[in-house]
């Protein structure tokens, strides 16, 4: 049964991480997917996990079920074969900075010129608009601009460190695949294309959505109080992790006493409880036998012998979940229906039970790279199933197959390749 995309064809002019992932899902809901590269190659064939010249893990996971052409957009013979292609998709998904849209004549206008209903997917760094318009963009200063790196805080050495996984990137990647699907279900309606735009500075504030806010009219001192502190620190100069004692010194004390929502150390390794519904802390205080200070008649956190009984109330329950095992704990935790997960690395997971049995990891194989596991499409439909349709293409392994499919002639595509305006050329690795 083909996938709700079938009959959908993309190209991808987009490289590393977060567009890719966009036509990866749209592959995997069954969506025909060019992908168009350079000739020498995406450049995460050759930056992120390469094992091969030309190939590597990141490359392989991220674009599967595509297919591959090779084309200099820098070199003026190769509009030809580029026009062709705007008029044989349904969707263009581009990631660029301002001036290279226009430098190589691929903005949404130039676009819509040659497919009138073409649905143009713009993904940039920062936004279209604005003095950055211009700057290329990646999650980690995406993050760093956004606040989120500073939110998530992690730190070493008095300096923030980044973190992974990109979520910037992967969060991206959903949010525009998303942004396709409801704009091809538009155009169903209207049989009009159109222009989507997503960013990861977009992201990182819609990934902040419960701390990037300003309610002045009930809390109006709160953020005006930081800032003049925060700048205050800087002027004074301050390190990272004091600024960060600057942000995160009220949230503590409001959060002090938290046993609930969080990890703890076992006697052998790690586990996460989740309880957040007054019910289910219930059961949790049940299941560790103890009893939450807060109950107790006239206690107030905002105190400091309140902070401090709550501190030691932690301290406390901390001690007690490192007095049995991780497994031990959990089988207490289900007889109380305390949700409760071991604390795993990747390379454990993707051997849980969990995953096996709901098929989260499928094995493909690359014809240059072997057998190979990676994530199953995260998403399921009864009606179209999805699918990863096949593993990541080999360098331009497609160019002339799809140029062709695109119109252009056997002599004309041959004539781009033996001027290295198309096809592989892989770089020594």
């Amino acid at each position: 049964m083909p996938g709700a995309l079938h009959s959908v064809k993309v190209l991808e002019i987009a490289q590393v991480m977060a567009i890719p992932i966009t036509g990866m899902l749209l592959s995997d809901m069954g969506a025909d997917v060019v992908k168009l590269e350079p000739p020498w190659g995406d450049a995460s064939r050759y930056t992120m996990q390469p094992v091969l010249p030309g190939e590597s893990k990141s490359f392989a996971v991220l674009n599967r079920g595509k297919r591959s052409v090779g084309l200099n957009l820098a070199d003026e013979r190769s509009r030809p074969a580029l026009e062709a292609l705007v008029r044989w998709a349904d969707v263009v998904l581009v990631s660029a900075k301002a001036n290279d849209l226009a430098s190589f004549r691929i903005a949404y206008g130039d676009l819509k010129q040659l497919n009138p209903k073409i649905i143009y997917l713009e993904h940039s760094g920062y936004g279209r608009k604005g003095p950055m318009a211009d700057q290329g963009g990646y999650d980690l200063t995406a993050g760093g601009l956004s606040g989120l790196m500073a939110l998530i805080g992690k730190e070493r050495n008095d300096q923030p460190i980044y973190t992974q996984p990109a979520v910037l990137d992967l969060s991206t990647g959903i949010l525009s695949a998303l942004a396709v699907t409801a704009a091809l279900l538009a155009k169903e309606t209207t049989g009009e294309g159109q222009r989507v735009e997503t960013s990861l500075l977009s992201t990182a504030m819609f990934a902040q959505a419960n701390v990037a806010h300003d309610f002045p009219a009930v809390e109006p001192n709160f953020r005006k109080r930081f800032l003049a502190d925060l700048a205050e620190a800087r002027e004074q100069g301050a390190g990272y992790s004091e600024m960060q004692a600057l942000r995160f010194g009220s949230v503590r004390r409001a959060a002090a006493g938290n046993i609930y929502y969080r990890y703890f150390k076992t006697k052998d390794s790690v586990i996460s409880i989740g309880c957040l519904s007054p019910d289910l802390q219930r059961r949790f205080r049940e299941a560790l036998g103890v009893e939450d200070p807060r109950a107790e008649p006239g206690f107030d956190l905002q105190t400091d012998e309140g902070f401090e009984t709550m501190k030691r109330f932690v301290k406390d329950t901390e001690a007690l979940m490192q007095l049995k095992t991780t497994q031990e704990w959990l089988d207490l935790l289900l007889e109380h229906r305390v949700p409760a997960t071991p604390v795993l690395f990747p390379e454990e997971a993707i051997d849980h039970e969990q995953v096996s049995a709901n098929g989260y990891m499928v094995e493909l194989d690359h014809e240059l790279l072997g057998p190979y596991r990676t994530f199953a499409p995260p998403i399921r439909m009864d009606g179209t199933p999805t699918e990863a349709q096949g593993p990541a293409p080999p360098l331009a392994k497609h160019t002339e197959e799809v140029l062709q499919e695109a119109g252009m002639s056997k002599q004309d595509v041959a004539a781009l390749i033996e001027n290295d305006v198309a096809g592989p050329q892989v770089r020594g690795g």
